[in-house]
């Protein structure tokens, strides 16, 4: 990573670990927050169409693990091949990570679902913070990230962010859509998946491991090394 990435990989990660933090205290202290929390749900819950409801239950699929671990892993097999080790590297351990440290706050805040006489969807694991939103952010994130090294412009990188991001916008939506999760559920998924990734690829770049490289300014393609 170049140095301007690298301080720009440190902000997204300060800002995205203040924003779970932040999260993570006004559920845990803040009356009002929760309230808040259980009437938008119940709102959504009542309003929401039937349509809606059976588009949701598929988008949803995108969060799952029974995707998201397959996929991660033809990504790590991927770039494995293509002799981007640190791309493959970051993948893997965005994996490994989002499911062993979503376990771990899970466990810590012990957060129980919403409650509905007609639910959706019938869950019984803790809420907080959102598996799904966590999931698709850290692995969605990650796979943007390794895409992006081997682009060389700036169009071409943010495309691939853009993606990832509508495509956990969609999954941390449909878990609040089907009453399975608060908002602060998945804002709190969504903040620890990109400081996980971002966490990941500072720590990667001061092992000496290059990711990104700088982009070129004109639109022309070509591949670029940057693996060390």
């Amino acid at each position: 990573m170049t140095p301007r990435s690298q301080r720009l990989a440190a902000v997204v990660f300060a800002t995205s670990l203040a924003s779970f933090v932040a999260v993570a205290v006004a559920v845990v202290t803040w009356e009002s927050a929760a309230q808040r929390d259980v009437q938008f749900v119940r709102w959504v819950h009542s309003s929401a169409p039937d349509a809606l409801i059976d588009g949701m239950r598929v988008l949803t699929y995108a969060g799952s693990v029974f995707l998201l671990g397959p996929l991660m892993l033809v990504g790590v097999v991927f770039f494995i091949r293509r002799r981007r080790r640190t791309a493959a590297v970051l993948v893997l351990l965005a994996l490994v990570g989002s499911l062993l440290v979503d376990e771990v706050l899970k466990a810590g805040f012990r957060r129980a679902r919403p409650e509905f006489e007609d639910p959706f969807v019938q869950l019984t694991t803790y809420a907080f913070p959102s598996g799904h939103a966590f999931g698709a952010a850290a692995a969605y994130g990650a796979l943007a990230l390794a895409i992006a090294s081997v682009m060389t412009t700036r169009r071409e990188r943010a495309l691939a962010f853009l993606a990832a991001a509508s495509i956990v916008l969609i999954v941390a939506a449909s878990r609040v859509i089907l009453g399975v999760h608060y908002v602060s559920d998945v804002l709190a998924g969504v903040a620890a998946g990109v400081a996980l990734v971002s966490g990941l690829a500072l720590v990667l770049a001061r092992t000496g491991r290059q990711l990104l490289g700088p982009v070129r300014r004109d639109q022309e393609t070509q591949s670029a090394r940057f693996d060390t």
